[in-house]
């Protein structure tokens, strides 16, 4: 199973994916992450064995997108 999700991040996209590569980085079972920014959007491809663990990592990613977007917002 594999996803890819490219979302509109504006200026701070590289500050948010140094972010999310250290959670790509610590590794999640059955997941691999791949984290990069691209302009002003980041991309996010995972590739999981099932389903399951596909939703609960892209769930986990963009949770976290969203939450460090909100944090370089409120600088």
């Amino acid at each position: 199973m594999k996803a890819q999700v490219s979302l509109k991040t504006g200026k701070d996209t590289e500050a948010i994916a140094k972010a999310l590569k250290e959670e790509a980085k610590a590794g999640l079972p059955k997941v691999d992450v791949k984290v990069w920014p691209a302009g002003e959007k980041l991309k996010i491809e995972l590739e999981a064995e099932d389903l399951t663990s596909l939703r609960a990592a892209l769930n986990s990613f963009l949770g976290w997108a969203y939450c460090a977007q909100e944090v370089m917002a409120n600088e």
